[in-house]
Protein backbone atom coordinates (compact mmCIF):
# COMPACT_ATOMS: atom_id res chain seq x y z
CA UNK A 1 0.00 0.00 0.00
CA UNK A 2 2.91 2.21 0.64
CA UNK A 3 3.83 1.46 -3.13
CA UNK A 4 0.28 2.64 -3.94
CA UNK A 5 0.64 6.00 -1.97
CA UNK A 6 4.24 6.93 -3.09
CA UNK A 7 3.72 6.19 -6.78
CA UNK A 8 0.65 8.26 -6.54
CA UNK A 9 2.03 11.48 -5.29
CA UNK A 10 5.29 11.34 -7.31
CA UNK A 11 2.74 11.13 -10.39
CA UNK A 12 0.15 13.61 -8.94
CA UNK A 13 3.67 15.83 -8.88
CA UNK A 14 4.20 14.61 -12.75
CA UNK A 15 0.79 15.53 -13.70
CA UNK A 16 0.92 19.55 -12.47
CA UNK A 17 3.48 19.77 -14.53
CA UNK A 18 2.23 18.42 -17.37
CA UNK A 19 -0.76 20.47 -17.06
CA UNK A 20 1.25 23.55 -16.95
CA UNK A 21 3.15 23.32 -20.07
CA UNK A 22 0.72 21.65 -22.15
CA UNK A 23 -2.18 24.54 -21.17
CA UNK A 24 0.65 27.27 -21.80
CA UNK A 25 1.20 25.71 -25.37
CA UNK A 26 -2.61 25.06 -26.10
CA UNK A 27 -2.64 29.30 -25.92
CA UNK A 28 0.66 28.93 -28.34
CA UNK A 29 -0.77 27.42 -31.15
CA UNK A 30 -1.07 29.80 -33.54
CA UNK A 31 -4.12 30.42 -35.77
CA UNK A 32 -1.85 30.10 -39.09
CA UNK A 33 -1.54 26.15 -37.69
CA UNK A 34 -5.44 25.85 -36.64
CA UNK A 35 -6.09 26.84 -40.05
CA UNK A 36 -4.04 24.58 -42.04
CA UNK A 37 -6.48 21.84 -42.28
CA UNK A 38 -9.44 21.82 -40.78
CA UNK A 39 -10.07 23.56 -37.38
CA UNK A 40 -9.82 20.55 -35.15
CA UNK A 41 -7.55 18.92 -37.45
CA UNK A 42 -4.83 22.08 -37.40
CA UNK A 43 -5.27 22.18 -33.71
CA UNK A 44 -3.96 18.99 -33.22
CA UNK A 45 -1.20 19.67 -36.04
CA UNK A 46 0.11 22.40 -34.16
CA UNK A 47 -0.10 21.22 -30.84
CA UNK A 48 1.33 17.64 -31.37
CA UNK A 49 4.88 19.41 -32.67
CA UNK A 50 4.84 22.69 -30.04
CA UNK A 51 7.91 21.97 -27.78
CA UNK A 52 6.12 23.21 -24.57
CA UNK A 53 3.42 20.22 -25.34
CA UNK A 54 6.48 17.67 -25.93
CA UNK A 55 7.86 18.25 -22.71
CA UNK A 56 4.94 18.49 -20.65
CA UNK A 57 3.61 15.03 -22.63
CA UNK A 58 7.09 13.44 -21.24
CA UNK A 59 6.17 14.80 -17.88
CA UNK A 60 2.61 13.09 -18.11
CA UNK A 61 4.24 9.86 -19.49
CA UNK A 62 6.59 9.21 -16.72
CA UNK A 63 3.39 10.45 -14.38
CA UNK A 64 1.34 7.98 -16.10
CA UNK A 65 3.69 4.85 -15.58
CA UNK A 66 3.59 5.96 -12.38
CA UNK A 67 0.28 6.02 -12.14
CA UNK A 68 -0.06 2.73 -13.51
CA UNK A 69 2.05 1.31 -10.49
CA UNK A 70 -0.37 2.87 -8.20
CA UNK A 71 -3.07 1.23 -9.38
CA UNK A 72 -1.31 -2.02 -9.78
CA UNK A 73 -0.67 -2.10 -6.16
CA UNK A 74 -3.46 -0.09 -4.61
CA UNK A 75 -7.30 0.09 -5.35
CA UNK A 76 -9.11 2.80 -7.61
CA UNK A 77 -10.54 4.79 -4.36
CA UNK A 78 -7.06 5.15 -3.16
CA UNK A 79 -5.07 6.07 -6.02
CA UNK A 80 -8.20 8.80 -7.33
CA UNK A 81 -8.34 11.06 -4.70
CA UNK A 82 -4.59 11.28 -3.60
CA UNK A 83 -4.08 12.73 -7.32
CA UNK A 84 -5.84 15.46 -6.04
CA UNK A 85 -2.84 16.15 -4.58
CA UNK A 86 -1.19 18.07 -8.08
CA UNK A 87 -2.95 20.63 -7.42
CA UNK A 88 -0.84 21.83 -4.58
CA UNK A 89 2.36 20.76 -6.46
CA UNK A 90 0.95 23.17 -9.41
CA UNK A 91 0.29 25.88 -6.24
CA UNK A 92 4.14 25.16 -5.04
CA UNK A 93 5.32 25.16 -9.48
CA UNK A 94 3.88 28.84 -9.69
CA UNK A 95 5.33 30.11 -6.51
CA UNK A 96 8.94 29.11 -7.99
CA UNK A 97 8.51 30.15 -11.70
CA UNK A 98 7.05 33.60 -10.62
CA UNK A 99 9.56 33.79 -7.61
CA UNK A 100 6.87 34.91 -4.81
CA UNK A 101 5.91 33.67 -1.52
CA UNK A 102 2.11 31.71 -1.81
CA UNK A 103 -0.84 33.56 -0.85
CA UNK A 104 -2.31 33.02 3.14
CA UNK A 105 -6.10 32.45 1.22
CA UNK A 106 -3.34 30.07 -0.97
CA UNK A 107 -1.78 27.97 2.02
CA UNK A 108 -5.33 27.81 3.53
CA UNK A 109 -7.22 25.77 0.81
CA UNK A 110 -4.03 23.59 0.52
CA UNK A 111 -3.79 22.85 3.96
CA UNK A 112 -7.72 21.94 3.95
CA UNK A 113 -6.81 19.98 0.62
CA UNK A 114 -4.50 18.23 3.21
CA UNK A 115 -6.53 17.81 5.83
CA UNK A 116 -9.90 16.58 4.13
CA UNK A 117 -7.38 13.82 1.97
CA UNK A 118 -6.38 12.35 5.08
CA UNK A 119 -9.40 12.52 6.64
CA UNK A 120 -11.56 10.78 4.14
CA UNK A 121 -8.47 8.31 3.79
CA UNK A 122 -7.98 7.30 7.06
CA UNK A 123 -11.87 6.79 7.94
CA UNK A 124 -12.83 5.05 4.04
CA UNK A 125 -9.41 2.34 4.62
CA UNK A 126 -9.30 1.31 0.95
CA UNK A 127 -9.33 -2.03 0.32
CA UNK A 128 -5.63 -3.68 0.15
CA UNK A 129 -5.52 -3.38 -3.22
CA UNK A 130 -5.93 -7.22 -4.44
CA UNK A 131 -7.48 -6.63 -8.03
CA UNK A 132 -10.53 -8.19 -8.80
CA UNK A 133 -12.57 -8.51 -11.94
CA UNK A 134 -14.60 -6.11 -12.96
CA UNK A 135 -18.29 -6.86 -12.39
CA UNK A 136 -19.83 -6.86 -16.20
CA UNK A 137 -23.16 -5.09 -15.84
CA UNK A 138 -21.90 -1.82 -13.84
CA UNK A 139 -19.03 -1.68 -15.88
CA UNK A 140 -21.52 -1.32 -19.10
CA UNK A 141 -23.79 0.87 -17.26
CA UNK A 142 -21.42 3.31 -16.01
CA UNK A 143 -19.31 3.04 -18.91
CA UNK A 144 -22.71 3.43 -21.45
CA UNK A 145 -23.62 7.02 -18.94
CA UNK A 146 -19.77 8.39 -19.29
CA UNK A 147 -19.93 7.74 -22.67
CA UNK A 148 -22.72 9.59 -23.30
CA UNK A 149 -21.32 12.36 -21.12
CA UNK A 150 -18.65 13.17 -22.66
CA UNK A 151 -20.20 13.27 -26.32
CA UNK A 152 -22.80 15.67 -24.57
CA UNK A 153 -20.74 17.57 -22.91
CA UNK A 154 -18.03 17.65 -26.38
CA UNK A 155 -20.86 18.72 -28.30
CA UNK A 156 -22.10 21.38 -25.54
CA UNK A 157 -18.58 22.61 -25.43
CA UNK A 158 -17.85 23.00 -29.00
CA UNK A 159 -20.55 25.61 -29.30
CA UNK A 160 -20.35 27.33 -25.99
CA UNK A 161 -17.30 30.00 -25.72
CA UNK A 162 -14.88 30.68 -22.96
CA UNK A 163 -15.33 30.18 -19.88
CA UNK A 164 -18.34 28.04 -19.98
CA UNK A 165 -17.16 25.83 -22.76
CA UNK A 166 -13.99 25.21 -20.65
CA UNK A 167 -15.97 24.11 -17.75
CA UNK A 168 -18.07 21.88 -20.03
CA UNK A 169 -15.08 20.56 -21.77
CA UNK A 170 -13.30 20.33 -18.47
CA UNK A 171 -16.09 18.20 -17.54
CA UNK A 172 -15.55 16.39 -19.73
CA UNK A 173 -12.55 15.70 -19.47
CA UNK A 174 -12.91 14.30 -16.05
CA UNK A 175 -15.02 11.90 -16.85
CA UNK A 176 -12.91 10.16 -19.69
CA UNK A 177 -9.85 10.81 -17.03
CA UNK A 178 -12.21 8.52 -14.32
CA UNK A 179 -12.99 6.03 -17.22
CA UNK A 180 -9.13 5.85 -18.57
CA UNK A 181 -8.21 4.96 -14.87
CA UNK A 182 -10.70 2.31 -14.29
CA UNK A 183 -9.81 1.17 -17.64
CA UNK A 184 -6.00 1.42 -16.92
CA UNK A 185 -7.01 -0.70 -13.40
CA UNK A 186 -8.11 -3.38 -15.75
CA UNK A 187 -5.27 -3.67 -17.66
CA UNK A 188 -2.82 -3.68 -14.98
CA UNK A 189 -4.85 -6.93 -13.81
CA UNK A 190 -4.21 -8.69 -17.01
CA UNK A 191 -0.39 -7.62 -16.88
CA UNK A 192 0.45 -10.71 -13.97
CA UNK A 193 -1.06 -12.86 -16.26
CA UNK A 194 1.41 -12.48 -19.33
CA UNK A 195 1.78 -10.86 -22.84
CA UNK A 196 -0.93 -13.17 -24.19
CA UNK A 197 -3.57 -12.44 -21.86
CA UNK A 198 -2.79 -8.59 -22.27
CA UNK A 199 -3.06 -7.92 -26.09
CA UNK A 200 -5.97 -10.59 -26.09
CA UNK A 201 -8.24 -8.58 -23.32
CA UNK A 202 -10.28 -5.78 -24.73
CA UNK A 203 -9.47 -3.24 -21.86
CA UNK A 204 -5.85 -2.40 -23.56
CA UNK A 205 -7.49 -1.57 -26.98
CA UNK A 206 -10.39 0.35 -24.78
CA UNK A 207 -7.67 2.12 -22.98
CA UNK A 208 -6.20 3.61 -25.55
CA UNK A 209 -8.91 4.44 -27.64
CA UNK A 210 -10.46 6.63 -23.67
CA UNK A 211 -6.46 7.75 -23.33
CA UNK A 212 -6.68 9.43 -26.67
CA UNK A 213 -9.98 10.62 -26.42
CA UNK A 214 -8.89 11.98 -23.13
CA UNK A 215 -5.96 13.93 -24.53
CA UNK A 216 -7.62 15.71 -27.17
CA UNK A 217 -10.43 16.89 -24.92
CA UNK A 218 -7.64 17.73 -21.74
CA UNK A 219 -6.00 20.23 -24.79
CA UNK A 220 -9.63 21.31 -25.91
CA UNK A 221 -10.10 22.24 -22.42
CA UNK A 222 -7.42 23.93 -22.27
CA UNK A 223 -7.74 26.17 -25.52
CA UNK A 224 -11.52 27.04 -24.76
CA UNK A 225 -10.99 29.65 -21.98
CA UNK A 226 -9.15 30.42 -18.38
CA UNK A 227 -7.29 27.29 -16.66
CA UNK A 228 -9.61 28.51 -13.62
CA UNK A 229 -12.45 27.48 -15.45
CA UNK A 230 -11.83 24.14 -16.88
CA UNK A 231 -9.02 23.08 -14.13
CA UNK A 232 -10.96 22.49 -11.13
CA UNK A 233 -13.69 20.30 -12.88
CA UNK A 234 -11.52 18.12 -14.31
CA UNK A 235 -9.58 17.90 -10.72
CA UNK A 236 -13.24 17.10 -9.09
CA UNK A 237 -14.96 15.19 -11.56
CA UNK A 238 -11.81 12.73 -11.79
CA UNK A 239 -12.05 11.78 -8.77
CA UNK A 240 -15.59 11.20 -7.53
CA UNK A 241 -16.31 9.90 -10.80
CA UNK A 242 -13.45 7.33 -10.05
CA UNK A 243 -15.01 6.74 -6.34
CA UNK A 244 -17.96 5.31 -8.31
CA UNK A 245 -16.12 2.91 -10.81
CA UNK A 246 -13.95 1.69 -7.41
CA UNK A 247 -16.94 1.04 -5.80
CA UNK A 248 -19.75 -0.70 -8.66
CA UNK A 249 -16.97 -2.47 -10.53
CA UNK A 250 -14.21 -3.45 -8.41
CA UNK A 251 -16.20 -4.04 -5.14
CA UNK A 252 -13.91 -1.92 -3.62
CA UNK A 253 -15.41 -1.36 0.40
CA UNK A 254 -15.56 1.52 2.88
CA UNK A 255 -16.53 1.45 6.20
CA UNK A 256 -20.21 1.95 6.27
CA UNK A 257 -21.50 2.81 9.57
CA UNK A 258 -23.33 5.83 9.96
CA UNK A 259 -20.64 8.11 11.61
CA UNK A 260 -18.38 6.84 9.26
CA UNK A 261 -19.96 7.90 6.16
CA UNK A 262 -20.74 11.42 7.66
CA UNK A 263 -16.60 11.40 8.20
CA UNK A 264 -16.09 10.11 4.53
CA UNK A 265 -18.62 12.39 3.21
CA UNK A 266 -17.15 15.42 5.16
CA UNK A 267 -13.67 14.53 3.98
CA UNK A 268 -14.28 14.46 0.58
CA UNK A 269 -16.42 17.36 0.55
CA UNK A 270 -13.59 19.00 2.11
CA UNK A 271 -10.98 17.72 -0.60
CA UNK A 272 -13.53 18.68 -3.73
CA UNK A 273 -14.20 22.29 -2.26
CA UNK A 274 -10.22 22.87 -1.43
CA UNK A 275 -8.91 21.44 -4.74
CA UNK A 276 -11.78 24.40 -6.73
CA UNK A 277 -10.40 27.44 -4.01
CA UNK A 278 -6.49 26.25 -5.13
CA UNK A 279 -6.97 25.40 -8.83
CA UNK A 280 -8.77 28.65 -9.20
CA UNK A 281 -5.97 30.16 -7.34
CA UNK A 282 -3.58 28.45 -9.05
CA UNK A 283 -4.82 29.37 -12.56
CA UNK A 284 -5.61 33.31 -11.76
CA UNK A 285 -8.03 35.30 -10.37
CA UNK A 286 -11.76 34.01 -9.70
CA UNK A 287 -13.22 37.30 -10.95
CA UNK A 288 -11.45 37.03 -14.66
CA UNK A 289 -13.25 37.71 -17.56
CA UNK A 290 -12.75 34.85 -20.26
CA UNK A 291 -10.70 36.09 -23.03
CA UNK A 292 -11.96 35.39 -26.32
CA UNK A 293 -9.84 32.17 -27.94
CA UNK A 294 -8.60 34.97 -30.77
CA UNK A 295 -7.33 37.42 -28.51
CA UNK A 296 -5.46 34.68 -26.61
CA UNK A 297 -3.98 33.50 -29.36
CA UNK A 298 -2.91 37.13 -30.67
CA UNK A 299 -1.69 37.74 -26.83
CA UNK A 300 0.50 35.11 -27.01
CA UNK A 301 1.96 35.48 -30.15
CA UNK A 302 3.01 38.85 -29.23
CA UNK A 303 4.52 37.30 -26.54
CA UNK A 304 6.51 35.23 -28.19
Amino acid sequence: MLTAILAALFAAALYAVSAALQHRSAGLVTEADTLRTARLGGFISGTVRHPMWIVGSAAGIVGFALHALALRDGPLTLVQPLLVSSAIFALALRQLLERRRPRRSELRWAFGLVVGLVLFLMIATPANGVTKPADALPTLVIGTLIAFGVLGLFVAGRRAAGSGAAALLGTATGLSFAAKAGLLKQVMGTVDRGPGALVTAWPLYVFIAVWLCSLLLNQLAYQAGPLHSSLPAIMTVDPVVSLVIGVAIFDEQFRNSPADLVGEAFGLALVVAAAIGLTRSVAGPTGEPAVPLEKQRTTAMEKV
